[in-house]
């Protein structure tokens, strides 16, 4: 889910397609064994591990992670804020920029974005826009206007009724071939009426008809008829048949390699991130094997499910796999990929880590006490009576060694 792409092309957009194939060294290169055990450094989390499990009240910080990944309310994007100066802020925080380096980055990138569109809603229209034109260029590419000329009828019909009128006007001015292709096929449609219609009025017809032929000796300066033609070039369906063929062929062999890059890059990220979570986990060692392995789920699980809350880093993820595709998947470009995801989820290791330990270690307390109760309460010596030699129970010292909490309470 993580590091699959999750915007994908149609194979007509896919880079690389009927160009080359991708290299024989990249599955090779990214088959290659990673580093045995291979665990991020998560210092900082180790350091305050110990005080955390002391802790009687512990803030939820993974709660806290799922709210930072909800977007800001929509009045607070719309609000236009006058921008701080860098001069201003190196000045009460000097080292804020060389402590977050992404700070500085993003710093001088909102000012580049707000240059061009100043508030995220004038983005939104924007993005909207280029989606629509985008549509309109691969439908006039492919030579359908059809959805276009409905759009504008749906728009307004007197907009319609303009676009009807100045069309053919347009289409002179610009190709007149074109033109007079477009009014021979009209004329020849009506010469195909005109004879069917003269047929089948019999011999009373036989003017409508003889008007059709001088209509067709007029317009094309012939007495062969030849029907209505496209003026696109149209190819021959063999050689279409073949090389849709052929682009099937290699779509299918780019998506296989794509599958098994991302099915590769994904289970050489999942193996660190476990073996990162099972060197924090547990530093003092006090879980058992079944309880740590199931704080080991939890904290992966929770993380897998804070990445996939954060849209922010899945759209910088998909920036990535195209330039990957762009590159038909090279070790320096999957290379990046799996970085830029071992990063997001470093930085969210130490709270989903806490989280999980915190509550494993509470439920194996609360088991700890009640083993240590049936351990001290044990079988009581064959031959020895549970009642003191002597005397009534006045005090913890006073209890035989044995006797159980039952034997105690009916003792008379």
């Amino acid at each position: 889910m993580n590091l699959q792409f999750s915007k994908f092309f149609s194979p007509d957009d896919v880079p690389g397609i009927g160009t080359s194939d991708p290299s024989d060294d990249t599955l090779e290169l990214l088959n290659a064994e990673e580093p045995k055990e291979e665990i991020l450094d998560l210092d900082d989390e180790k350091k305050e591990s110990d005080d955390d499990e002391d802790k009687d009240e512990e803030v939820d910080e993974l709660k806290e992670l799922e709210d930072e990944l909800k977007p800001p309310a929509e009045e607070d994007l719309l609000e236009l804020t006058t921008p701080v100066r860098r001069k201003e802020i190196l000045a009460k925080y000097p080292k804020l920029f060389k402590d977050f380096p992404y700070l500085e980055k993003a710093y001088y990138r909102e000012q580049q974005f707000t240059e061009i569109l100043p508030t995220v809603n004038d983005a939104r229209v924007a993005v909207e826009k280029a989606s629509i034109l985008d549509n309109a260029e691969r439908q006039i590419q492919s030579g359908d206007i059809g959805p276009i000329l409905a759009a504008a009828k749906a728009d307004g019909q007197e907009t319609f009724n303009r676009i009807a009128d100045n069309y053919l006007p347009a289409l002179r001015a610009v190709d007149q071939q074109a033109y007079y292709h477009v009014l021979g096929n009209v004329i020849k449609d009506t010469i195909i009426t005109m004879v069917r219609e003269g047929r089948a009025l019999g011999d009373q017809g036989a003017p409508l008809q003889a008007a059709a032929n001088v209509l067709n000796q007029f317009i094309f300066g012939s007495q062969n008829f030849t029907p209505p033609q496209n003026l696109s070039r149209q190819a021959d369906p063999r050689e279409q048949s073949r090389e849709q063929q052929y682009q099937q062929r290699e779509q299918e062999r780019f998506y296989s390699t794509f599958e098994s890059v991302k099915t590769d890059l994904q289970t050489k990220a999942d193996n660190v991130l476990k073996s990162t979570i099972d060197g924090h986990l547990d530093p003092n060692g006090t879980m058992t094997d079944y309880v740590k392995s199931h704080a080991r789920q939890e904290a992966f699980n929770n993380l897998e499910s804070l990445i996939g809350q954060d849209t922010r880093f899945r759209s910088l993820l998909d920036k990535l796999w195209e330039k990957a595709y762009e590159t038909n998947f090279d070790k320096q470009s999957t290379d990046r990929i799996k970085s830029a995801y071992l990063s997001k989820a470093k930085t969210l290791l130490p709270t989903v880590i806490k989280k999980a330990r915190t509550d494993a270690l509470k439920g194996l307390g609360r088991q700890g006490n009640d083993e240590s109760i049936v351990l001290k309460r044990g079988p009581v010596t064959s031959g020895r009576s549970t009642a003191p030699s002597s005397g009534k129970i006045k005090s913890a010292k006073d209890i035989p060694r044995g006797m159980s909490t039952l034997d105690v309470l009916m003792k008379d």
